[in-house]
């Protein structure tokens, strides 16, 4: 029988049209499960990168702690350290009078002197020691305690000689204030002007002098040789030396006996050079240049207290 209308061919055509959407239905599936598992790989993926990230920055945060420096022992004293406070002579007075003012029928006002470290005294609470072996000071200190009131710590002007410590009804002042009015030989030296005084008390210089002499400053380029103004001006130094050795030795041998230190401050190349003669205990101090007509200003630094407020 002979196919007319091409039917078998139509046929044929479409088994071969549905054989290759059935291949096509099966590289579907097979490509949707491909993405699904690299949609999967993907999302795991994202969830390591994720827990890497929070791995390193604790590992980074680690390192940094076991990197940063662990305070010194002396940078933990700093921390402890109270703030101080410096006191002008008018200052001390209020501060004198207060402190005569205080009774306790207890017995336990104190008071605690020390040369240098503070003393190992059973009569100290722990937290003043503590707090007072914080504070260096080469002169030594004063420690002023009222229970459940205050504490201080005075630096003095002048150094204490012995360790002890007082308890009573009232402060035991009569050291302190006898430190107040130390009598001192005070030299501020400086090349071309030198200052020279004595103080009996904290009152005023019962004599004083100041030694002004010509002295070449620095050098500057010109005319003049480095070696020739080097000479030039240790011997102007030298000359304002011997003058102020000779008003020195005037003043000593008129108040030397009366004297309990020389306070000294300026030049060093100077100081060491008339200090070994003066024949006093020496206390050098950072003191400021003043005028000559401002020697109270002067008289504030010498006897002036450096003052901690101690909290406990």
């Amino acid at each position: 029988m002979v196919d007319l209308f091409g039917k078998k061919k139509l046929d044929d055509r479409i088994l071969e049209l549905q054989a290759a959407l059935a291949k096509l239905e099966d590289e579907k599936e097979e490509l949707l499960r491909t993405l699904e598992k690299r949609d999967e790989k993907m999302r795991k993926l994202s969830s390591a990168n994720q827990e890497a990230n929070l791995a390193l920055k604790a590992a980074e945060q680690k390192a940094a702690a076991l990197t940063t420096p662990t305070p010194t022992a002396m940078e933990r004293c700093e921390e402890q350290k109270p703030k101080a406070r410096k006191l002008s002579l008018r200052e001390m007075d209020l501060l004198m009078e207060r402190l005569k003012a205080c009774r306790s029928p207890k017995d336990d006002l104190l008071v605690a002197f020390y040369p240098g470290l503070v003393p190992e005294d059973d009569t100290l609470p722990s937290q003043i020691k503590k707090a007072a072996s914080a504070i260096k000071s080469q002169r030594g200190g004063i420690i002023l305690h009222s229970p459940q009131l205050f504490s201080l710590q005075l630096i003095p002007p002048f150094p204490i000689q012995e360790s002890y410590s007082r308890e009573g009804s009232i402060f035991a002042l009569d050291s302190l204030e006898e430190m107040m009015d130390t009598p001192v030989l005070v030299v501020s030296a400086h090349a071309g002007e030198t200052f020279l005084g004595v103080a009996l008390s904290r009152e005023g210089f019962e004599a004083e002098e100041q030694v002004d002499s010509s002295v070449m400053g620095k050098h500057s380029k010109g005319g003049w040789s480095q070696k020739r103004f080097e000479r030039l001006r240790e011997e102007d130094i030298k000359s304002h030396l011997d003058m102020v050795q000779e008003k020195l030795a005037e003043m000593m041998g008129k108040y030397k006996t009366l004297l309990k230190y020389a306070v000294l401050s300026g030049e060093e190349s100077l100081i060491r050079q008339f200090a070994p003669g003066i024949g006093l205990p020496v206390i050098e101090r950072r003191l400021e240049r003043h005028e000559e007509r401002k020697t109270k200003e002067l008289l504030e630094e010498v006897y002036g207290f450096t003052c901690y407020r101690i909290e406990i």
